[in-house]
Formats: structure tokens, sequence, C-alpha cells
């Protein structure tokens, strides 16, 4: 990873398109994630999520880990979309997750960099 200040960020984001689901219960429905780190993700919702909800993720990390994640997290930034059509963009921080889990991320992350500069 690289540290030049461009970016604050503790840990490294991937962007490729990552399966997950929401507690059923929550009051947003997610619609995808837009990145993944192992310490939250960025997702699009098609309603507002007050900020502070906790809330259930589970993340299916496809190939080469073709791993289930579960955790908890909390809402840390909700915004409108600016492509609009009542769409949010949701920024969770994990809060309950395993050390196995945030490795699996971690991995897949780098992975998929690596893959995107074809190191």
């Amino acid at each position: 990873m690289r540290h030049d200040g461009s970016d604050r960020r503790r840990y490294p984001r991937s962007k490729r398109a990552v399966h997950a689901v929401m507690d059923g219960g929550g009051p947003g429905v997610l619609n995808h994630i837009d990145n993944i780190s192992a310490n939250g993700v960025l997702c699009h919702t098609v309603r507002p999520i007050p900020l502070m909800t906790r809330m259930s993720i589970a993340i299916e990390l496809p190939k080469p880990l073709n791993q289930r994640i579960e955790c908890e997290g909390v809402v840390v930034r909700c915004e409108p979309h600016e492509k609009g059509d009542d769409h949010f963009k949701v920024a969770i921080l994990y809060t309950r997750i395993s050390d196995e889990c945030r490795q699996a991320i971690h991995e897949f992350v780098e992975s998929d960099l690596a893959d995107a500069t074809g190191d």
C-alpha cells in the first residue's frame, strides 16, 4: 500500500462489485457496494439511513476467496447520490468483525488491487 499523503485512509479499498445483504429489519434497502475495505464499506441505498444506525451485514467475497463475511457496522455517513433518483451513498464502519473476516477482506482488496495494476 502506498502512503504518499493523497489518501488518509488506513486500509486500501477495492471498487470491484461485491454482493452484500443488510439485515432485513434495517431502514434502507441495499443496492450494491461501491467500495470495500477491511475497515468498512460504501454502499448505495434507495432510502436514507440515519447516522449511527447499527446494522448487520453479510458480504459475499468473490473469487479467489469465495467467502461469506458476516459482521456488524454503524452508519457514519449518508449523502444523496449525485445521480439523484432517490439514491443515497451510505458509509458503514465495521463495529463487530472477526479478525479472520477482516483479514479475508484485506486479502481480497490486496488481490483486487494487484490485478488492477497487473502486478
